[in-house]
């Protein structure tokens, strides 16, 4: 793997998890909808500006594939949303991150085959995601771990974030194509598709008011994330960088803990442990 490709999909891991834990945070006091928009909003506004100074051309089919990326990512983030705004962050999260579990399928499906020690970091990795999603607590709707419906959108989200990954992999890998406009693909795509969703359902844009500086940093933290993802797709085995920055829980749980005292039961700690374990194996490879 070039050297760039670990650091960069790990970072793009931390910046989506504190972004999410932003979003989730405020979308308890908000619609997830409108968390979402706004966030966007304010993420492309900051994308559009790099842009302007990059000097960079768009092309046809990245554009395309970076569209279809934020359909993708776009309804795994509503999804998402809404899960943290009922459940429990730290249950939540982790449930959403197997999702990394589809760009390392798609990685092996074109031969890109990780060496030894890559190969036990995803291992590592996927296992500590999993062991943190194994929580015992309750989530504020009451009831077990995690209720049906929620455990369908974390699910629905984890499969949106995987296919996002995959299509911002091939929007970053086009002839012509860049990392920052596939990022603007990804933008675009979501920005229309949830725009859409707000039409149809007939539901407001509720303006986020005071916590608008709140939103604007989540959103501009998840366009950062996809710009960083995107660069080390292009620099990496997609299944490796992949599973990096599916490792967005690990900061979402832990500012969760911290910040709003949610407890972590010894399986989530144990699971937080093999996170960190899988990233530096994966980070040695």
């Amino acid at each position: 793997m070039t050297t760039l490709g670990a650091p960069l999909g790990l970072g793009s891991g931390l910046f989506w998890g504190t972004g999410d834990f932003l979003g989730g945070l405020t979308s308890r006091r908000l619609p997830a909808l409108s968390v979402t928009i706004w966030s966007q909003l304010a993420g492309s506004l900051v994308l559009a500006v790099v842009l302007g100074f990059s000097g960079q051309r768009p092309t046809v089919a990245g554009m395309a594939w970076g569209a279809l990326a934020g359909l993708c990512g776009g309804t795994a983030l509503v999804l998402f949303y809404r899960s943290m705004a009922e459940g429990l962050m730290s249950i939540v999260a982790p449930v959403s991150a197997c999702g990394a579990v589809v760009p390392v399928v798609a990685a092996f499906a074109r031969g890109e085959w990780p060496g030894l020690l890559a190969g036990a970091g995803i291992l590592v990795a996927v296992a500590g995601v999993v062991l943190v999603s194994a929580s015992g607590g309750r989530s504020r709707a009451g009831g077990g771990a995690l209720p049906l419906r929620l455990l369908g959108f974390s699910l629905g989200a984890a499969l949106g974030f995987g296919l996002f990954f995959v299509f911002v992999d091939v929007a970053s890998s086009v002839p012509g194509g860049t990392p920052l406009w596939a990022a603007a693909g990804v933008r675009a795509g979501s920005l229309t598709w949830l725009l859409a969703i707000a039409a149809v359902a007939r539901r407001p844009l509720v303006w986020p008011g005071r916590r608008i500086g709140v939103v604007a940093l989540a959103g501009v933290l998840d366009t950062t994330a996809n710009v960083l993802f995107a660069y080390a797709s292009t620099l990496g085995n997609l299944g490796v960088v992949g599973v990096l920055g599916s490792l967005y829980p690990v900061a979402t749980v832990l500012l969760a803990r911290f910040v709003l005292a949610e407890r972590l039961s010894p399986s989530q700690t144990a699971g937080v442990v093999l996170a960190i374990t899988g990233v530096v194996l994966l980070g040695a490879a």
